[in-house]
């Protein structure tokens, strides 16, 4: 069958077994579905009289989907200094549905869980591919004659089955170093978690994950922390800070994080934050009163070059000048165009293109098709050094070193804020994709990427990649000799689309998630999706190029 395997990052999708376990026997328990809205809240068993030391870890780990009274029943496996000691919150692994191995020793009271993990989610809500087996040490110990946990490892460890059921996607949002862009970051929370919009607040005052640090800043400072619960009235909250130097700071500079204080609660209901300051009365700001955020929308109309124009297919004002006659004089094979002009590609040379201009040629030994950002800065990879990218503009060049294990590019293409890399690598019959952040000085000019941050390894040999919303992207691959196009969503869940069922040449996305994704297909034919199938724009000469809009 001609397919594309996806990893998962933790959801899959499999309601309505909710009585059953996901692995190993069939256990007593239970499902209480009155909580809120449409939400499951299971009941696990607690210890049984007689249970062995196996019996006791397993039902520990089992325990860890029921998350209410602060895991009440999984610290009935731990004795008493454990069960005050253990920390939930720490992390949470996902796990395959295979059943954890329990090996004892040292007397059997000492003891190892083997888990296969698929992912790792930290104390913020941020989630990591792993894909490793992971040891979990425990120690045992006799309380009144039953064998309980006397140190067990923080967090808690769910199957990907349970993870879906019990935590939910939420969008954090930093900024572009210049503070005019949002740059959205997925982390999970309990669905049924009575402090959801609290975890929020203090996910965000503890700033962005390490991979994407390096390209992002915050409203928030190192010494800010939340004083008490939020208040919420309506669709407004109020929260106070302890917030060190802000007096002299003055009440003005609390506008921009009440704003990305809103931004990031905006999914639980929140449309306005009003920020106050211990100890300081009248030292206050609302997110009303904030400037409007970039959050990178762009004309959701495919820009295509038809014959020697370029234009917008859909209708209505076009939004850039038509630079149709040289793409085509130059023979480019592909477009990416930001508010400065753009870069175009014709399969070994990358030239810049600007309206009213000659081309100005970047590079004759381009590699994968060039990305460029929305200030005009062009990233790009020579065939003949594969280590590193070249950013250029307006004819001054930097050079930026490459990761390890990331320098076999296929495609790249930067996020419309500038701050992420989406690059696949192709080897062999699979596709690794990647994300790195791009930190800049302060006149904007990249300087470096970061860290590599892995998302789910897709079959087959890819060819193209695109940004389909701020926290999505899609993988054009050849599995099979068959198109097969994949989105995937960073730090959340990955999707399969529907094979075009023809050759496709490259792919390009709007904003809007999948409902923006265009396709052009090898005889020049626009695809969309509509449902399940590919289907072709009418009344388009064949195409080609479809433009990626920055």
């Amino acid at each position: 069958m001609k397919r594309m395997l996806i990893a998962l990052l933790a959801v899959l999708g499999l309601a309505g077994c909710v009585a059953i376990p996901d692995a190993g026997p069939v256990t007593q328990g239970q499902v209480d579905t009155s909580e809120q809205r449409s939400d499951l809240l299971f009941l696990p068993p607690p210890p049984q009289p007689g249970a062995t030391q196996e019996e006791i870890i397993l039902g520990f780990l089992t325990a860890s989907i029921s998350p209410p009274d602060d895991f009440a029943i999984a610290r009935e496996y731990l004795a008493p200094d454990a069960a005050d000691a253990w920390d939930p919150e720490a992390r949470v692994l996902v796990r395959t549905g295979a059943q954890p191995e329990i090996s004892l020793s040292g007397e059997e009271t000492a003891a190892s869980a083997v888990v296969t993990s698929l992912s790792e989610l930290d104390a913020g809500g941020a989630l990591q591919l792993t894909g490793d087996d992971r040891m979990l040490e425990f120690a045992l110990e006799r309380v009144d004659g039953e064998w309980r946990i006397a140190q067990a490892p923080d967090g808690i460890v769910l199957s990907a089955f349970y993870f879906d059921q019990l935590f939910r996607a939420h969008t954090l949002h930093w900024l572009t170093p210049d503070g005019t862009r949002s740059v959205p970051e997925v982390r999970w929370f309990e669905r049924t978690a009575s402090t959801l919009q609290q975890r929020i607040v203090d996910a965000l005052l503890d700033g962005p994950s390490a991979w994407l640090a390096p390209a992002v800043i915050t409203n928030g400072a190192p010494e800010a922390s939340l004083v008490g619960p939020p208040r919420i009235t309506g669709t407004t909250m109020a929260i106070t800070l302890s917030f060190a130097q802000i007096e002299q700071l003055g009440s003005g500079s609390l506008v921009p994080l009440a704003s990305q204080l809103a931004l990031s609660l905006r999914d639980v209901g929140v449309r306005e934050v009003r920020v106050e300051v211990e100890g300081l009365d009248g030292l206050t700001a609302s997110s009303l009163d904030a400037e409007p955020v970039d959050e990178g929308d762009v004309d959701q109309r495919p820009l295509v070059l038809e014959g020697s124009s370029l234009r917008s297919v859909g209708g209505g004002t076009p939004t850039i000048d038509d630079v149709g006659p040289t793409l085509a004089a130059i023979g480019a094979t592909s477009y990416t165009v930001g508010a400065a002009g753009g870069v175009a590609h014709t399969g070994t040379t990358a030239a810049w293109i600007a309206p009213d201009a000659d081309p100005v040629v970047v590079s004759t030994d381009a590699g994968p098709v060039p990305t460029v950002d929305d200030s005009g800065w062009v990233l790009l990879q020579e065939r003949g050094a594969a280590q590193r990218l070249v950013a250029w503009r307006a004819g001054e060049r930097t050079e930026l070193a490459l990761p390890p294990g990331s320098s076999q590019i296929a495609a790249m293409e930067l996020s419309r804020d500038g701050t992420r890399l989406a690059i696949v690598t192709s080897e062999g019959g699979s596709s690794e994709v990647w994300l790195l952040a791009v930190s800049r000085d302060a006149d904007g000019r990249p300087v470096g990427l970061g860290e590599p941050y892995p998302m789910p390894a897709v079959e087959g040999a890819a060819t193209d990649i695109t940004w389909v919303s701020s926290t999505q992207v899609a993988v054009l691959a050849t599995d099979d000799d068959a198109a097969q196009i994949a989105v995937l969503a960073i730090g959340g869940v990955s999707e399969q689309l529907p094979s075009p069922g023809a050759a496709v040449q490259a792919i390009v996305g709007g904003s809007e998630g999948t409902a923006s994704l265009r396709a052009l297909s090898a005889d020049g034919a626009l695809l969309s999706l509509r449902g399940r199938v590919w289907s072709p724009a009418n009344g388009l000469d064949p195409v080609q190029l479809i433009a990626t809009q920055q």
